[in-house]
């Protein structure tokens, strides 16, 4: 096997891995919508929700598993499905330059100008539409789950009542929410970060202080 042989197969392989991880990030993005929708619920009318969540445990024959349980179970899959969401949204990010650089050099290697199709190819007179859609996965989205997690938590402490130890366990995965979703917008966006660190200082030493903790770790 030649160095062209090696490099397509490389190349066929990277595409592949590239491919699945999208197909990963997409069912994530629409777990993610579910589990945010029924948090959405819970802060807009809990009792109501209460009452569903109850019938449905009663169809089921699920045990009564008590409010507290059932929310800190969706916080912690919400989490999980987060991590696993921005993983494969951060693979998928990471491979177009790599692909574009394979194509480059496959190119060169046959002398002709075919590979070009994850990278200046697709990105020759990118559409609009695809932009705003790009936003609207990257930056409406983290933003509007995190404001429902914000009035989530701070529900949650307003009727916490006896329940102290399960409003604290749920506040620690809120706060992993929070830093999971911090890092990955401003590692998209890194001219908004840029905006935002000189308007608002404590932003940037809020990220320093993050990075700089998370490194010892």
């Amino acid at each position: 096997m030649d160095s062209k042989e090696i490099l397509y197969d490389h190349y066929k392989e990277t595409f592949s891995l590239s491919k699945a991880a999208q197909e990963r990030r997409n069912k994530s993005f629409i777990c993610l919508c579910i589990l945010e929708a029924l948090t959405f619920f819970i802060v807009i009318d809990p009792e109501k929700m209460l009452i569903t969540m109850k019938s449905y445990e009663t169809l089921a024959g699920i045990v009564d598993l008590g409010y507290e349980i059932i929310q800190t179970l969706l916080w912690m899959m919400i989490a999980y499905v987060l991590i696993r969401y921005v993983q494969d949204m951060i693979y998928v990010e990471r491979q177009y330059s790599y692909l574009d650089e394979l194509e480059k050099r496959l190119s060169g290697t046959i002398k002709e100008d075919m590979f070009r199709r994850e990278g200046e190819n697709y990105q020759k007179e990118y559409p609009k539409v695809l932009n705003l859609i790009d936003l609207f996965y990257k930056m409406l989205m983290p933003v509007l789950f995190l404001i429902i997690n914000i009035f989530h938590i701070v529900m949650e402490w307003q009727y916490s009542g006896k329940n102290i130890l399960s409003v604290v366990c749920d506040t620690v995965l809120f706060i992993a929410i929070f830093i999971i979703t911090w890092f990955y917008f401003f590692w998209f966006h890194s001219k908004i970060t840029e905006y935002w660190e000189r308007k608002i200082p404590l932003i940037k030493k809020m990220d320093q202080w993050l990075s700089k903790e998370l490194k010892k770790v």
